[in-house]
């Protein structure tokens, strides 16, 4: 695991391209939210089984009793990450529930350096000021909204929270197993933690319309299959902040398509803001050599 047979940079470069379609797709889908959450885990499950699945047994012998329980855990966690994030796309504006997400590096940086023995060092620490003074920035303009998106912030920031758990969750296992037993166990995981919810809450699984199934498998192979399973590949190489510190370009992204196809206008404060969480990952990645 030591001598990566793809650069890790560039896997979240492409990580990242991926990851700023999410919200955009989750509106167009226009499906219960855990429905989405669910069926998006669960395709994304049933199509790496068929490439992957013999391998996985094996895989999971190769791990502690404790590293098999954080395995499983990162996939309870990505399941509530899921559903939390899909929940707050349709409470609130795009550009806000996106930059909220921003909150994950602060939070698994600090975590990183008393869980995982990843020190925070000067260039960290500035990484994380910029993040948070970029951030700042680009949410002036959503600050006069309204109350009725402070329920959608509440649960993009909460889903924030557990995709920090679920990468902290995943660094030591990626160390230990290739990627693709890993992300079909933790793919696996996820959805069968939200089954239950589905069904105990009654929401519609083979009754979407056709457009529906079209953009959660959309959401499956793209910000999923690609999206996350690089930056699980790159865990196995970087620092947890490090991976982390690289979704600062995410809603960048995803602010920029919302204005282009749902006329959901950014701030001014949009071109500083970005330049400083530009400036934020370059810094993390300095860290990371240091």
């Amino acid at each position: 695991m030591n001598n990566p047979t793809f650069p890790p940079k560039l896997a979240i470069a492409i990580a990242v391209t991926a990851m700023c379609v999410p919200a955009i797709f989750i509106r167009l889908a226009q499906a219960d939210s855990l429905s989405i959450a669910f069926l998006r885990l669960a395709m994304a499950a049933v199509l790496l089984w068929p490439v992957a699945g013999r391998r996985v047994i094996p895989c999971m012998r190769v791990l502690t009793l404790p590293e098999r329980r954080r395995t499983i855990a990162a996939g309870v966690f990505l399941g509530a990450h899921m559903f939390l994030w899909v929940t707050a796309v349709t409470k609130t504006t795009v550009a806000s529930a996106s930059f909220l997400i921003i909150t994950q590096p602060i939070l698994v940086a600090v975590l990183a350096h008393f869980l995982l023995q990843e020190r925070l060092n000067r260039w960290v620490v500035a990484a994380l000021f910029l993040t948070l003074g970029g951030s700042a920035l680009i949410n002036v303009g959503d600050l006069d909204l309204g109350a009725e998106y402070l329920w959608g912030d509440f649960m993009a920031l909460l889903s924030a929270v557990m995709a920090a758990f679920y990468l902290l969750a995943g660094r030591s296992v990626r160390t230990r197993i290739p990627l693709l037993p890993y992300i079909t166990v933790v793919y696996s995981v996820s959805a069968l933690t939200l089954l239950p919810f589905c069904l105990l809450t009654d929401v519609p699984l083979l009754t979407l319309h056709s457009a529906a199934y079209f953009w959660i498998l959309m959401l499956a192979l793209i910000p999923t299959l690609i999206g996350h399973s690089l930056f699980n590949y790159a865990l196995g190489y970087l620092k947890a902040f490090t991976v982390n510190a690289s979704i600062v370009f995410e809603p960048i992204g995803a602010t920029i398509l919302a204005w282009m196809i749902f006329h959901e206008q950014p701030s001014i404060w949009l071109y500083p803001g970005a330049a400083l969480l530009a400036l934020s990952l370059v810094l993390a990645f300095r860290g990371e050599e240091s």
